[in-house]
């Protein structure tokens, strides 16, 4: 059996797991939660076994090829996997993605030691609404790096990916009666002119905005707990308001203007700081990398001196130089000089075919 079809069934896998997880929602909450964190932990590890299978094997364990197909081995955990997802593939998980696969792994490990099946209807009911608020911002979050980050390696499973999505959605009505709760404080918010948009995750008018500009903030929904973090900015074509999430990527939809990175770059800086600064020799107004997005000079500091990615919406105290190519970058840069940075591969890529 070679990489690729090892790739293959481990992504099959996971949607069995996920598929299960759907169906035992109602009458086996329990073993829902462990399906469904198995499967998230299916499709990260094939991403990772699509790069190379050694990455699979915790750092614990030496690689071997033969213990491998044998399955005796130590698998990566969801933190191992991560930080081989950052640091190696160069394709990792956002800090909301990673906290909402944590967070379902979490409700497994309680399952699997300390659930107990005598519950009450009441309580039987919350436990699932619980549930499924978790699932579905894991959801959420995978599936945008299913069709998004990951796609090229997962479009094989396009129509399955759009098959489960739309299984996810069935399970939004376990959350009404928690909008039907809030919906007359909703309606009584807005009166004050508090904005909501649909929440992306559980499809209920509940994710309230923030009338800040120029700075990233959480739009939190009150049903499902899903965070995005979020950017209103003035459209640089006709001055209109527009809101962005998670990316800087997006349309204004008063004159149709499609907005990319560079102008969210161009609206956040502030110029004025910075012409001053360069006169002065201070370069820590310059434009900066994005170790988490790869972004090239996406991240710029605003006036409220916060170094924002008009790429990835990531909020960052500082930016550090590589010491070999000078580029500032966030992230760590102690070791840049021989290791290099995102734009370089630092004074041991230089000599390496020496």
């Amino acid at each position: 059996m070679n990489n690729d079809e090892m790739f293959s069934r481990l992504v099959e896998n996971a949607f069995d797991f996920l598929f299960k997880a759907i169906a035992e929602i109602e009458d086996q909450p329990k073993y829902s939660v462990i399906h469904f964190y198995a499967a998230v932990e299916l499709f990260i590890k094939a991403r990772l076994m699509k790069e190379h299978w050694s990455l699979v094997i915790s750092q614990r364990q030496e690689a071997d090829w033969d213990k491998f197909i044998a399955g005796d081995f130590q698998s990566v955990t969801l933190t191992e996997a991560a930080n081989k997802l950052r640091k190696i593939v160069r394709s990792g998980l956002s800090k909301t993605e990673l906290d909402a696969f944590k967070e379902v792994a979490n409700d497994r490990n309680k399952m699997v030691h300390f659930f107990h099946e005598a519950q009450s209807v009441e309580e039987s009911g919350k436990l699932k609404r619980d549930i499924v608020k978790k699932q579905l911002k894991a959801w959420f979050s995978l599936h945008q790096i299913l069709v998004t980050k990951w796609k090229n390696e997962f479009s094989p499973w396009k129509d399955k990916i759009q098959e489960l999505d739309n299984e996810l959605r069935k399970l939004h009505e376990f959350l009404r009666v928690v909008f039907d709760n809030l919906e007359p404080q909703i309606e009584e918010n807005k009166k004050k002119g508090i904005v909501y948009d649909e929440c992306p995750s559980c499809g209920f008018e509940a994710q309230e905005l923030s009338e800040d500009e120029n700075t990233i903030y959480e739009a939190k929904c009150l049903v499902c707990g899903l965070t995005e973090n979020s950017l209103n900015i003035r459209c640089p074509e006709c001055g209109k308001a527009v809101t962005l999430k998670n990316e800087g990527f997006g349309q204004c939809q008063s004159c149709g203007k499609n907005l990319e990175p560079e102008n969210i770059a161009g609206t956040l800086i502030d110029d004025g700081a910075a012409h001053i600064a360069a006169t002065e020799g201070d370069d820590s107004w310059g434009e900066g990398n994005c170790s988490d997005c790869d972004g090239y000079h996406t991240v710029v500091r605003t006036e409220n001196d916060e170094w924002i990615c008009a790429s990835c919406f990531g909020v960052f105290d500082s930016l550090e130089a590589c010491g070999w190519c000078n580029e500032l970058n966030t992230g760590d840069m102690e070791h840049s000089y021989v290791s290099g940075c995102n734009y370089c591969e630092g004074m041991a890529g230089w000599h390496k075919d020496d």
